[in-house]
């Protein structure tokens, strides 16, 4: 059963023309008459790892790990490294993962390539999401604050404001699992912890790389990813937490806060909204919320819905540093000071530096690591050996091999996407193309189960399973079939409201996705991204009932904008009315 499983895995893959492509070869890339001996390496891993969209990454990642080793046995600068200090307060089953022990190492790995890749992405799309314009609905307030604080003080803020805003529309919000307890009967060793047992929970199950090829995570996840987009910006931001005896785990995460000169703003993933400050204008400070508890206290949604932060105990309250065990490498740091002399790829943490900041600039007086990363390694490395045994854990993770790291035209559409590459060009079909690609037409997914000649197309032979097993089979590459389809749908409309065309947006949000009668995985996204539309073009009151239908994890920061929408249309209509 299990090999059939990834026959159909891989015929899907073929079908939708993710054939391994080989990436270009070093000579390719290298000027006319140079090789790779005269080259200078860091030039060729760079050419690499640009194009790791276009090629299978994982060879694509072999060869530029190949050469990033090729250049730093060369170098001869001087790094200036040392092993993060913060690292020794983790628990033992944290330091002991293998990245945190190669943190000196002087030899790229295929990981490294991943993180630098994830960091490269980050790059692009803070890049483009940088050129658009401030939230209207923030102006205002931003001049304000220009004026009170200077201007570069009000464009970091109103940078972060529009990186955050990205991060919630295209980051779909899955639920955050509660913390899984100590139970018997571990896989592998008798008293292994649930992270041991690839016990999903909340924050470690994806790596940020993941969540942002899949579009959706919990608020933890979100909250990695609108971090990641701040460090390509050069913006500091931590994630507030409250070491509350009574909570699992310790200390528990609230939201990311982005440190702009003396003071802490706050954004919460969980609602998808940025906190307001007093008088529901702006975004808050952690200073302006420990004032003024009236702050929190009004996001509270009826008595159903409760900010659980507004009763919290500020004498508990934590900075949690995200950084993953490769921004603590001596090879991140190499890599960050070559690039600087080029285009810069932020790919280092200096964990002790900001701890020293957030405490004598913030007036925070416990900071730590925030343990989510090196959670991920140990749930990864679980979950690969859990497959073993679990069809479901192997189903998972071929899923992810298969489809989302190779050269499948939804992945390709999805890189394009986070590159600004929005349209077709002469050498590139852009996001739209890859997307259209991906999507099969309805009439051959309803002949996969009965239809021979279908399935030959897919690439799909009967082996000697029997009856059920073969129609189990089927009903997988259907489903997967379905799944890509209505992925690359709800990704083709996030296209459209990003390049402003909001009547075809509606088209693919709403018709496509959000009113059709499958079970479709992303309504809820279509349904914030549509009222998202509904608000560009005008109209406040379809936004807002559009809203007041949700019924997913974002339901209480979906009610909180119908709030708001709804008072923004009561100004409206008092500035409107003459005086009497």
């Amino acid at each position: 059963m299990k090999s059939n499983l990834l026959l159909t895995v891989i015929s899907i893959c073929l079908f939708a023309a993710c054939q391994p492509t080989p990436p270009p070869s070093a000579t390719s890339s290298a000027s006319a008459g140079s090789n790779a001996a005269e080259r200078d390496y860091f030039d060729i891993s760079r050419d690499y790892l640009a194009k790791l969209d276009e090629y299978d990454p994982k060879q694509g990642m072999v060869q530029t790990a190949y050469y990033l080793n090729r250049w730093l046995a060369r170098s001869q600068e001087q790094v200036a490294w040392q092993r993060d200090a913060m690292l020794d307060e983790l628990p033992t089953e944290l330091r002991s993962i293998p990245p945190l022990q190669a943190l000196d190492k002087r030899e790229f790995t295929v990981e490294d390539v991943r993180y630098l890749r994830q960091a490269s992405w980050a790059r692009s799309i803070s890049k483009w999401v940088a050129q658009g314009p401030n939230p209207l609905e923030l102006s205002r307030w931003l001049k304000q604050l220009e004026q009170a604080r200077g201007e570069p003080h009000a464009y970091e803020v109103s940078l972060a404001a529009r990186l955050f805003d990205w991060t919630v529309r295209n980051i779909q919000l899955s639920p955050l699992l509660p913390f899984p307890a100590q139970t018997a009967g571990p896989v592998g060793t008798p008293n292994a912890s649930p992270l041991q047992q690839a016990t999903p929970g909340p924050g470690y199950t994806a790596f940020p790389w993941q969540t942002l090829l899949y579009g959706q995570g919990d608020a933890w996840q979100r909250a990695r990813i609108f971090m990641l987009l701040c460090r390509q910006q050069q913006i500091d931001t931590v994630m507030l937490a409250f070491d509350d005896l009574r909570s699992s785990p310790r200390p528990r995460p609230w939201l990311p806060a982005v440190l702009i000169d003396d003071q802490l703003y706050l954004f919460d993933t969980r609602l998808g909204l940025p906190i307001r400050g007093p008088g529901g204008a702006g975004i808050a400070t952690l200073a302006q919320v420990r004032q003024d508890p009236g702050i929190l206290r009004a996001l509270d949604v009826g008595t159903e819905l409760r900010y659980a932060e507004a009763d919290a105990d500020w004498a508990q309250l934590v900075a949690l540093i995200d950084a993953s065990p490769e921004a603590l490498s001596y090879r991140a740091k190499a890599f960050e000071l070559e690039a600087a002399a080029g285009e810069p790829l932020f790919v280092t943490v200096a964990a002790e530096e900001l701890a020293k900041r957030l405490k004598s600039q913030a007036q925070i007086t416990a900071v730590d690591l925030w343990r989510i990363p090196f959670q991920a390694w140990v749930y990864r490395e679980a979950l690969g050996a859990r497959a073993q045994e679990d069809p479901e854990a192997m189903r998972r993770l071929w899923y992810d091999e298969m489809i989302l790291e190779n050269v499948h035209p939804l992945t390709q559409g999805r890189t394009q996407y986070f590159r600004g590459n929005f349209e077709k060009t002469d050498d590139n079909p852009g996001a739209k193309g890859y997307f259209v690609e991906a999507r099969v037409p309805d009439t051959f997914i309803s002949q996969i189960e009965s239809s021979p000649e279908v399935q030959a197309s897919l690439g799909m032979v009967r082996t000697r399973e029997n009856d059920q097993e073969w129609r189990y089979r089927l009903q997988i590459a259907k489903g997967m079939t379905i799944g890509i389809k209505q992925t690359a749908t709800y990704w083709l409309g996030m296209i459209h409201y990003e390049t402003g065309h909001f009547d075809t947006a509606v088209t693919w949000l709403k018709q496509r996705t959000l009113d059709a009668s499958d079970q479709n995985p992303w309504k809820p996204g279509a349904r914030l991204n549509l009222a998202r539309v509904y608000e560009a073009q005008g109209d406040l009151e379809l936004a807002r009932k559009t809203l007041l239908l949700d019924d997913s994890p974002q339901r209480h920061g979906n009610l909180l904008l119908a709030r708001y929408l709804r008072e923004n249309m009561e100004r409206q209509a008092k500035s409107k009315t003459p005086d009497k």
